[in-house]
């Protein structure tokens, strides 16, 4: 299966390749997918589901940060639904009700338009030092991911996605990290709207809790948010407990 890579979060601003090859994952694929991530954590999960893309098409570490979570979604959605809908579970946080909510991949899961002249990167002066910054391809995450899995320090992803933004990590590891780590004031302002311009692109998907929201206009309804990072984690599990099983697909022998 191609992704048009004009699909893509990043429209494909830049890209050499016009597509990304994904397939469905096979019964045997998924459950050595389910065994491999079983005792790792979240954030290992995820360098794990970029690897197992990435050895498909091997383009995937050249794509920028921002469309890979769209790619690992659209995989495993693939894998298990054949019209790229999936059901979810929500807990409404003020009554506790359990919602199932049919999300679509083309009506639901929407990104904000992309702007070309923020591609090219930008100068930007942090703890005093100005640095160069760069839309940050999959492969330079993967680099910051292996330093601190090496020396044992931040552990934190969104972090991790922001220090691959400096151009200059490979040589300056430790001095951005904590430039990062340590900023103040403006600063923290200035690495936000950086995270909001390169990753933070999918718009949450709204539900509405019907029993809070009885009785309630359009205006007053309040909801809640889905994201596709809580849907990535534990995908499969969600697919299990959302997903029944079609009584057409077994019919048993009667006993005689």
């Amino acid at each position: 299966m191609e992704i048009i890579s004009s699909y893509l979060p990043s429209a494909g601003i830049g890209y050499d390749f016009s597509s990304i090859h994904l397939e469905p994952m096979t019964f045997l694929e998924m459950t050595q997918y389910v065994d491999g991530v079983k005792d790792i954590s979240d954030i290992e999960r995820y360098f794990y589901d970029i690897r197992m893309l990435a050895h498909e098409d091997a383009n995937i570490l050249n794509c920028y940060i921002m469309d890979i979570d769209f790619l690992i979604f659209y995989k495993k959605l693939i894998s298990v639904s054949g019209n790229t809908n999936l059901t979810v579970s929500v807990k409404c946080p003020d009554c506790g009700t359990i919602i199932k909510k049919e999300i679509s991949l083309e009506k639901d899961i929407k990104f904000e338009n992309i702007d070309e002249k923020i591609m090219g990167g930008a100068i930007i002066d942090l703890g005093g030092k100005r640095y160069e910054t760069k839309v940050p391809l999959v492969k330079d995450l993967l680099k910051v991911f292996d330093v601190f899995k090496r020396y044992s320090r931040v552990s934190d992803l969104k972090m991790m996605k922001t220090i691959s933004l400096f151009k200059d990590f490979e040589t300056k590891s430790q001095q951005i990290e904590n430039d990062v780590l340590g900023a103040t004031r403006g600063d923290i302002t200035l690495l936000l709207a950086l995270r909001d311009l390169y990753f933070d692109r999918v718009e949450p998907v709204k539900v509405f809790c019907p029993n809070c929201n009885k009785g309630k206009s359009v205006s007053e309804r309040r909801s809640m948010t889905v994201s596709v990072d809580s849907l990535i984690v534990d995908f499969f599990q969600s697919v299990c407990l959302n997903c029944g099983l079609d009584g057409s697909k077994i019919l048993f022998k009667q006993i005689s």
